[in-house]
C-alpha cells in the first residue's frame, strides 16, 4: 500500500468511527461528511477502500433521512 492509500484507509477509518455516533439529534453538518466521503471517493484507487467509503456513503444518507446508522 502506498502512503496516500495509508492516509485514505485513516481516514476510512475515522469515518466509520464517527458516522456510528452520529445521529440526526445532534445537529451535525451531514453535508460536511457527506463532502469527506465525495473527496476520498475521488481519491481511492484500492478496491476494498471504494466499498467502505460507499458503505459509509449509506450510512450518512440513512442518517440524513432520520435514521439511525445500522449497527456493524
Amino acid at each position: 500500500m502506498n502512503p496516500t492509500d495509508q492516509i485514505i484507509e485513516g481516514d476510512i477509518a475515522h469515518l466509520e468511527q464517527v458516522v456510528r455516533m452520529l445521529s440526526v439529534a445532534y445537529r451535525v453538518d451531514i453535508g460536511y461528511w457527506e463532502r469527506r466521503v465525495d473527496a476520498l471517493k475521488s481519491q481511492a484507487t484500492v478496491p476494498s477502500h471504494r466499498e467502505r467509503l460507499e458503505h459509509v456513503a449509506i450510512e450518512i444518507s440513512r442518517i440524513r433521512g432520520g435514521m439511525p446508522p445500522e449497527a456493524r
